[in-house]
């Protein structure tokens, strides 16, 4: 049980020994907006909270589960939480445009394990994520495994920074990601994911930077020669409520909705590490050439992206890697 459940669990037993609050009187069902398809970790691992939530509420919460941002993408489902308008998303490196100091998650070999993660996020660094994120109106169910990202392009093999110069490399619309491919030397610019396939096909760009499971489920095996396995960043998925929303229900039945959270946390490390060991034997039998990238030589010119993102950002996000740096030791 992390902290939030145990926060959750305290404020419900408080509560009960003053009075008896029943469940809502009708079934609730959130709506749950995620970008990618139905094989991505974050669809599956809500599939998992779904499950875990409606038993334990007795199917009293339920959630309906919408892919490929069929109910707006990231950016539009943060002011739709926000206004009230959507109960819950799963949201990724966009996370940013509410709280940029959050693009401290996002650097470079700041995390060097999963553990280095959990750590992080159960403890301090975490709580720090969650306070920001309440009081800009949303509530932190569970921190998802979004998987360490890799590169793929039609160039060369990347086994050091050298070997991204000039290469094309298309990356989420983040000014933070965009700064670290062409810091490593690469040709970065933004595109939205689902013009990717056909932006690769086509040679508009070389290459990506994604966890294997998306190499896989949208098929860029079939347009993408080389897999450089660098590790680069790891990607935290925010699974997220509306606060309103959070704040709507009974004590009991926010602690069900985080022990869900907690349940859908586990569920998203599971799939990551088995997309790891499986995905990658996947591609490289689909024709892709894998190779370990050189993470030592990547790390040494990755110290100049933190120090000027954070001197960028002000003390909160200095304060912030800081405390995502402490976790692991």
């Amino acid at each position: 049980m992390n902290r939030r459940t145990l926060a959750a669990l305290a404020l419900a037993t408080s509560v009960s020994a003053l009075t008896a609050l029943p469940l809502a009187a009708q079934d609730i069902n959130f709506r749950v907006n995620v970008p990618g398809n139905q094989d991505g970790i974050a669809y599956r691992s809500a599939e998992h909270f779904s499950d875990v939530l409606a038993d334990k509420t007795d199917g009293a919460l339920g959630i309906k589960l919408f892919h490929s941002s069929a109910l707006g993408d990231q950016e539009s489902s943060i002011e739709a939480m926000q206004s009230g308008i959507l109960d819950m998303a799963t949201i990724e490196t966009p996370i940013t445009a509410v709280a940029p100091e959050l693009g401290a998650t996002a650097l470079p070999y700041i995390f060097s394990s999963r553990e280095h993660v959990k750590a992080a996020m159960d403890g301090d660094a975490g709580k720090m994520i969650e306070d920001m994120l309440s009081a800009k109106g949303l509530r932190v169910v569970g921190f998802l495994e979004g998987g360490f990202r890799q590169i793929t392009n039609n160039i060369r093999p990347i086994s050091t920074p050298e070997d991204l110069d000039g290469v094309k490399i298309r990356t989420p619309g983040s000014a933070l990601r965009i700064a670290i491919f062409n810091h490593f030397g690469a040709n970065a610019s933004p595109l939205p994911f689902s013009e990717l396939y056909s932006a690769l096909q086509t040679g508009v760009f070389d290459g990506q930077e994604n966890p294997v499971i998306w190499a896989k489920s949208t098929k860029f095996y079939e347009v993408q020669k080389y897999l450089s396995l660098t590790n680069h960043l790891y990607t935290v998925t925010y699974l997220l409520m509306a606060e309103d929303k959070f704040q709507a229900l009974t004590p009991a039945q926010q602690e069900a909705v985080l022990e869900a959270g907690e349940a859908a946390e586990l569920r998203s490390v599971e799939l990551g590490i088995k997309a790891d060991s499986e995905i990658v034997d996947f591609l490289a039998n689909e024709g892709m050439e894998v190779n370990e990238a050189d993470v030592a030589a990547f790390t040494a010119v990755s110290g100049q992206i933190w120090e000027d993102w954070a001197v960028d950002q002000g003390p909160e996000a200095q304060k912030l890697i800081d405390l995502i740096r402490d976790a692991d030791k």
